[in-house]
């Protein structure tokens, strides 16, 4: 039998997604390649050989960019079993299975692909599957070997413009928290599993060995098992002391588990990425984000008195923003010295809202929901104040064309303090405070992290 797993983007790093399903289809006999469009053009002799087709579904650009490719899959080879897995899978399977797909695979996916592989290999003739699985399976250290280079993918840019070739690991999946606007959260409705430390040492060694400088640790939360947490964090500042790493961590874990910073920080961790969300107390509560404004500031100068940068995610419009919101989420910024830890991009994402999000389950949002888009894989919502839904397009501009120039992070934050003054009808030209001394450049990502983005057309022009 041969397998051809398909990632179409995965956050600017090697695919974990393809390299451990491969190690568990390998392992049992299957012949697997592994193509990540993300880098490489289509293997269109792989496609024509597979008897089963993978393509990993993380989150909202993938899931978008597989449905674009599905059709050039289906013309090369209408026969072969296409699987849909990952997060977004179950999630819009019914609409999948309409374009074509035959199985979906949720959660812990090694063991359901090697599933779909058994019963297509005995010939069952219901060999399509619809699973949601977070049940224990039994890891193998992932088989990285068919995918393109480390050099090849995101690097971290460092205070001097000198890079950082990173490789990309995982310790645990799901997460025990219930953020409503979380595509995590309806697949594993607050539970997560942990990777055994030694897998996760092995991908780790094997990664160094292939050049990686850095480690990005892509758990949900890294301190969703602070006890596992702090063993790989030993084990790491013993063994890789030359090499630094990154990892997301929830503002009140941040909180709850600061004993474990400095131990962060000796490991060789250089920032914390963090997702705040808003600073507005309403909008926190209603994404059930588990965290205050007052506990984002407290995190944000622990972590600065500790030596370790903090990098906050936003979702700065959503059905219930304001002008004065948005402002004072810009304030809040600049007051906290985090205008060079904050992506540009962070400050012009809307609030998505997929198939089976719990924000559907909230009375406050039915006023502001339309109707669900097909194409788009998301209800769509409109902000009844009009003013911001023009700001929304008007910061989404100012980021494109900003980032397309290269402009600093600096540049591109006072234009956009200076476009939402000029919406609100204010007459103030003073900018907020900003602290030279603190707005150093910092250690980022040449790709940044976020992932409810559209396909762009350089990205659909892979396919």
């Amino acid at each position: 039998m041969k397998v051809l797993l398909i990632s179409t983007y995965d956050l600017g790093h090697q695919p974990f997604s393809l390299a451990s399903p491969a190690a568990t289809l390998t392992n049992a006999g299957i012949t697997v390649t592994c193509n990540d469009l993300a880098v490489d053009k289509l293997n269109e002799r792989a496609v024509i050989d597979a008897n089963v087709i993978g393509l990993y579904l993380q989150m909202h650009t993938a899931t978008r960019l597989s449905i674009a490719l599905l059709p050039k899959l289906k013309q090369l080879n209408s026969s072969a079993h296409i699987v849909f897995y990952g997060l977004y899978a179950p999630l819009n399977a019914d609409y999948l299975r309409t374009i074509g797909g035959d199985s979906f695979i949720g959660g812990e996916f090694e063991d359901g692909l090697l599933e779909v592989c058994k019963k297509i290999l005995n010939d069952i003739s219901s060999s399509k599957l619809n699973l949601i699985s977070i049940k224990k399976q039994k890891f193998i250290k992932p088989l990285r070997n068919g995918l393109p280079d480390l050099d090849e993918y995101a690097h971290l840019i460092m205070p001097d413009n000198s890079i950082k070739i990173v490789g990309y690991t995982e310790t645990s999946r799901g997460c025990k928290h219930k953020c409503h606007h979380c595509p995590v959260v309806p697949v594993y409705h607050g539970r997560f599993r942990i990777i055994p430390q030694d897998l996760v040492l092995d991908d780790i060694r094997q990664q160094i060995e292939k050049g990686a400088q850095h480690i990005s640790f892509g758990d949900p939360d890294f301190f969703n098992g602070p006890g596992h947490a702090k063993d790989i964090l030993i084990s790491f500042r013993d063994e890789f002391r030359e090499i630094t790493f990154d990892a997301t961590i929830k503002v009140e874990h941040i909180l709850k588990h600061q004993d474990l910073l400095p131990m962060l920080k000796e490991a060789g961790c250089l920032f914390i990425t963090t997702a705040v969300e808003s600073v507005e107390e309403n909008i926190l509560n209603l994404l059930n984000k588990g965290h205050t404004r007052s506990d984002f500031v407290v995190a944000t100068r622990i972590a600065q008195k500790i030596g370790i940068i903090l990098s906050p995610t936003f979702v700065p419009f959503t059905p219930w923003t304001t002008i004065d919101g948005f402002i004072d989420l810009l304030n809040t910024i600049a007051e906290l010295n985090l205008i060079e830890n904050v992506a540009p991009i962070q400050l012009a994402i809307r609030l998505l809202i997929p198939n089976e999000s719990y924000l559907l389950n909230l009375p406050q949002i039915k006023p502001y929901l339309k109707e669900y888009n097909q194409e788009a894989l998301s209800y769509r919502w409109e902000n009844k104040i009009q003013s911001v839904e023009k700001l929304c397009s008007i910061v989404q501009n100012i980021v494109e064309t900003g980032t397309q120039k290269k402009y600093s992070r600096e540049e591109i934050f006072k234009t956009i303090y200076k476009a939402t003054l000029k919406i609100k009808g204010s007459n103030k030209t003073k900018m907020p405070y900003i602290n030279k001394q603190s707005q150093l450049k910092i250690p980022s990502m040449s790709e940044p992290w976020f992932c409810c983005a559209e396909p762009t057309e350089e990205q659909l022009a892979r396919l």
